[in-house]
């Protein structure tokens, strides 16, 4: 299956409002969180905030989503460890939810 082509641009605002989300989330919660706030340090406009994205919860959403899948497909492997080695299994979930903090 052939990966969709994205648009640089396209690509360098998601990581802009991306990144500008990680860093008020790591100040602040959720709930307190704006899109004029996050438009700001994200270097956008509010309407091409809302071009991507409903609400701030949609996005949390989102990454919460890719992260999950990203776990998922880099254990997806170790299907047949689940029921004879917990060790490996629970070794790999470990070792990739650590990958992903670190991202």
């Amino acid at each position: 299956m052939e990966k969709k082509k994205t648009d640089l641009r396209i690509q360098k605002t998601e990581q802009a409002i991306r990144n500008a989300f990680i860093e008020l989330r790591t100040k602040k919660p959720l709930e307190k969180i704006t899109v004029k706030e996050l438009c700001e340090l994200a270097l956008i406009n509010k309407s091409t905030f809302y071009a991507h994205y409903e609400d701030m919860y949609a996005l949390s959403e989102a990454m919460e989503q890719e992260t999950v899948d990203s776990i998922i497909g880099s254990i997806a492997h170790l299907k047949d460890y689940t029921t004879e080695s917990s060790d490996i299994f629970t070794r790999e979930l470990c070792l990739s939810f650590m990958s992903q903090i670190s991202l």
